[in-house]
C-alpha cells in the first residue's frame, strides 16, 4: 500500500489549541524501536493507554512512543490517538486532538481515536457522554473491551491480527491468549479501510519523497 499521499494536516476553525504544556512533542527523527515499516501509529495519549498491547496484537500497527510522528523515510502519516476510558485519560486525548486540529501537530493525518475499557462490566454514563464529546474531535471512535487474559500475561505472548485474517464470530467466546477476538479483527480490519479511504480520497495530496 502506497502511504505516499496523504493530506495535509487539517486546522479547524474555533477549536483552542492546549498550552505547550499539554500537547504531545513531535518526532525530530524517524521513530525508533520500529523493525517494520507500520501502516498506522499508535499514538498512546498516556501511560497505560494499551497502545503499547495493541500495537503488538495489530500487525500494521506500531507504537509512536506518545509522540507525533514526523513522517520521515517514508513514514506513515496515520495515526490513532488511544486512552484509556477514564475521565484524566480521555482529557488527554481531548488536548492532543485539540493540538492536531489547530495545526500544532506535524505532518500527522489523524484516523479516530480508540478508547480502551479501563475496567470491565459497563461503562460509566460520565465516561460515555465525554467520549462523545471527545470523539467529535476524533471523526471515529473504536473501542476496545475488557480483556481479563490480556492484563496477566505479556504482550508478545497475544496473537497477532493481520491484514486478510478473517474476522469469525463464534457462539463460544474464544480464547483472547488462543486467538484474536472478533473485536480486534474488526477493529483492525475498520483501520486499514480507513487508510485505503483517505489515500483514495481526492484531498489526498504527495508526502516527503
Amino acid at each position: 500500500m502506497n502511504l505516499r499521499r496523504r493530506r495535509e494536516p487539517e486546522v479547524r476553525v474555533g477549536v483552542v489549541a492546549p498550552p505547550e504544556s499539554l500537547r504531545a512533542e513531535i518526532w525530530e527523527r524517524p521513530i525508533p524501536g520500529v523493525g517494520r515499516a507500520p501502516l498506522v501509529w499508535l499514538l498512546g495519549v498516556h501511560g497505560g493507554s494499551g497502545a503499547t498491547t495493541l500495537a503488538h496484537v495489530l500487525a500494521p500497527a506500531a507504537d509512536a512512543r506518545g509522540r507525533w510522528p514526523g513522517v520521515f523515510d517514508r513514514e506513515s502519516p496515520y495515526v490513532v490517538l488511544v486512552a484509556r476510558e477514564t475521565i484524566s485519560g480521555l482529557t488527554r486525548a481531548h488536548d492532543l486532538l485539540r493540538q492536531h486540529h489547530a495545526g500544532l501537530a506535524g505532518p500527522s493525518h489523524v484516523l479516530g481515536l480508540i478508547t480502551v475499557a479501563a475496567r470491565p462490566g459497563r461503562v460509566p454514563p460520565e465516561i460515555r457522554r465525554y467520549r462523545d464529546v471527545v470523539g467529535s474531535l476524533a471523526g471515529h471512535v473504536w473501542q476496545v473491551p475488557w480483556f481479563e487474559e490480556w492484563t496477566l500475561v505479556e504482550s508478545d505472548v497475544l496473537p497477532v491480527w493481520s491484514p486478510g485474517d478473517e474476522v469469525t464470530v463464534r457462539k463460544r467466546r474464544a480464547d483472547p491468549l488462543d486467538e484474536v477476538p472478533v473485536e480486534i479483527g474488526e477493529l483492525g480490519a475498520d483501520l486499514v479501510a480507513a487508510i485505503r479511504a483517505s489515500l483514495d480520497s481526492p484531498g489526498a495530496s504527495k508526502g516527503r519523497s
